[in-house]
């Protein structure tokens, strides 16, 4: 570790002939791969949803969970001005797993993912890996069937009123025939 990268003279000594033996260029130390995150699975969710992720990387050294070390794992959007994180749970080789908690107020669209390397020191970053979605909004309507040529009057109800305001005005769903 810290060896200068380059070509090296290999000298060996010769003890027959009491004389130093050489070759020239005999041996080259390379830089070390960089760390790099390739994925991460499932790539998106929606806003106020949890979930389980694995990560996977090339030469990242994520740590360990039994020595408190683990690797911590972010998204940011807008060169970092917007961010949330997840929570690391285990490793496995190239592999990091953890949860996330998406906010519900989350901005929606693709973010960046970042992880800790423990060996660089640096965060590792895939861009554009995860996508926040739109939550998706629980709308039910009861009854929620009819026969054809039936004029119904239903109810239609979610979270919150704004949700379906847009239905409030028609309280009678017609079944065409």
């Amino acid at each position: 570790s810290g060896q200068n990268t380059g070509w090296y003279d290999l000298e060996v000594y010769n003890q027959n002939t009491a004389q130093w033996v050489q070759k020239n260029n005999a041996f080259e130390v390379l830089q070390p791969p960089l760390p790099a995150i390739n994925s991460i699975s499932p790539n998106n969710g929606n806003q106020g949803q949890t979930l389980s992720v694995s990560i996977s990387g090339a030469n990242m050294n994520y740590g360990s969970q039994w020595s408190g070390t683990i690797s911590s794992f972010r998204f940011s959007q807008w060169s970092g001005s917007n961010m949330f994180y997840g929570n690391s749970t285990s490793t496995s080789g190239n592999n990091l797993y953890g949860n996330v908690s998406i906010p519900s107020g989350q901005n929606t669209g693709w973010y960046d993912l970042e992880v800790y390397d423990q060996n660089s020191s640096n965060w590792i970053i895939l861009n554009n890996a995860f996508e926040v979605l739109l939550a998706q909004i629980p709308i039910t309507i009861t009854p929620d069937t009819g026969w054809s040529g039936q004029t119904l009057q239903v109810f239609i109800s979610g979270n919150s009123p704004s949700e379906f305001q847009q239905y409030s005005n028609t309280p009678n769903l017609y079944l065409g025939t």
